[in-house]
């Protein structure tokens, strides 16, 4: 059974679970309802493998004033 590197629980399902608490692993790209496009979420996840789940979906959003959202951020580096 994989556990969480944050809380040492079993793995989470980042996709149905609300667990804003813990770092997902860089391979998780649906957070419930957000889809977050592969190397956007490798870029956020080279400057900050820390954040949490929160943190990465918070950034998608626009409300991380230390990285571009997702959408700014693909239409930079297309």
């Amino acid at each position: 059974m994989k556990k969480c590197t944050t809380c040492g629980k079993e793995a989470h399902d980042f996709s149905k679970e609300e667990v804003m608490d813990c770092v997902p692993p860089l391979d998780v790209y649906q957070f419930g309802q957000y889809t977050i496009d592969r190397k956007y979420r490798m870029a956020l996840y080279q400057n900050f493998p820390f954040y949490t789940a929160e943190e990465v979906v918070g950034s998608y959003l626009g409300y991380n004033p230390n990285f571009l959202s997702q959408e700014e951020w693909l239409e930079e580096n297309e």
